[in-house]
């Protein structure tokens, strides 16, 4: 919270900004405003720090810094947009975290986003295990952006002629998938549980492979070349988690 608990404001208008008479400076508010044509235009209601803002400078933001924001704040409204229309909820002013999934820690994002397969990680514990990571693959194989994905469970690729009793025979299965356009493809789909170094199973790793597209195994059959990202996936999971580096600390 600010200083004067929550009070302090700022005028936004013509590309400046003021703090009123009377408030401490170093703090303002951003109020609901509309964005037109290259003018300064803010949406949502934040309170935040301005580091070194004096009260009697002016701050004049540029042509470049006012295109960025308002291309942000349309970025927002779409992805808030597409989430409503995915899962059937109204997406409120309020804030709030993205529906209770945890944010896996800079680690082992890093770690992940060398592996080169299409692959995506499902959250164990949590209901109908949700997606908490998809690499750039998986991304460019369904057409689906991380903000579409991540939270859903991977039932998001199903349609019709998808066949759901496979899985309860195997952990490697062939099965027709969907993108996010409507068209289908022939997915080879690996599934398997990914465990901690303490031996809990932390995550599934879900690995797709378009089996009518071409691709370099290097010599490799795509089963092995499958196995080859839950390999590298397992090792980044059980390494950062004897360290407690798994996810991001609670804020």
């Amino acid at each position: 919270m600010p200083p004067d608990g929550g009070r302090g404001r700022a005028e936004v208008r013509r590309g400046r900004c003021s703090p009123r008479a009377g408030r401490r400076p170093g703090w303002m508010r951003i109020s609901r405003a509309r964005a037109t044509r290259g003018r300064c235009s803010l949406i949502w209601i934040r309170e935040f720090a301005v580091a070194g803002l004096e009260a009697e400078e002016p701050c004049v933001a540029s042509d470049s810094e006012k295109e960025k924001a308002t291309n942000t704040a349309n970025s927002i409204v779409s992805a808030l947009n597409r989430y409503s229309k995915l899962t059937s909820l109204v997406v409120s002013g309020k804030r709030c975290d993205s529906v209770g999934i945890p944010a896996l820690s800079s680690s082992l994002n890093l770690s992940l986003g060398r592996i080169k397969q299409s692959f995506v990680l499902t959250h164990s514990c949590l209901p109908d295990m949700p997606i908490i990571y998809a690499s750039d693959a998986f991304v460019s194989l369904t057409g689906y952006s991380r903000e579409e994905i991540l939270g859903c469970n991977c039932r998001v690729l199903n349609g019709p002629g998808t066949s759901l009793e496979v899985f309860e025979e195997a952990c490697t299965v062939d099965l027709l998938s969907y993108r996010k356009d409507g068209s289908s493809f022939r997915d080879l789909l690996h599934v398997s549980p990914i465990r901690d170094a303490s031996g809990k199973v932390a995550f599934h790793i879900w690995v797709h492979l378009d089996v009518g597209a071409k691709h370099d195994f290097n010599g490799l059959t795509p089963e092995v070349w499958q196995l080859g990202a839950v390999g590298a996936v397992r090792v980044a999971v059980r390494g950062l988690s004897a360290s407690g580096s798994l996810l991001r600390p609670s804020q």
